[in-house]
């Protein structure tokens, strides 16, 4: 059979519960850190640092990088490109079906592959291929 718990010890336990936690919440308020007197140092510069390792020594002259020589003159500019001929159209290969074209493309890549072109440029070669 469970015990029953008497409702007096209970309430009495509740209150104690209660008086600790407002001991504590009360020991909180009080020790809460109290402002320190006013330095001419700021709070980060009071703690200590550690000190620095020394500097590494200083190379020879022999063993220094080579210091970058001024540059006397600048750079030329780049020269101007000259105009473009623009009196006679860029060739053009001849007119041609899809299919034609295509046929022309394996064609010339099979020669490409079997090494018979003998500096016949593709140019040359589509407009010979094309026209028949």
């Amino acid at each position: 059979m469970a015990e029953r718990v008497n409702s007096g010890a209970l309430s009495s336990s509740r209150s104690a519960f209660a008086a600790i936690i407002a001991s504590l919440c009360a020991t909180a308020v009080v020790a809460a850190p109290q402002p320190q007197p006013s330095s001419d140092r700021p709070p980060h510069a009071a703690a200590r640092r550690a000190p620095r390792a020394p500097a590494p020594p200083k190379r020879p002259p022999e063993q220094r990088a080579p210091q970058p020589q001024p540059a006397e003159t600048p750079p030329a500019p780049p020269q101007e490109l000259p105009p473009l001929d623009t009196s006679t159209p860029p060739p053009s290969l001849p007119r041609a079906s899809r299919e034609r074209m295509r046929q022309c493309a394996t064609q010339w890549m099979k020669i490409r592959q079997e090494g018979r072109t003998a500096g016949t440029s593709w140019r040359d070669f589509a407009t010979r291929c094309l026209t028949r």
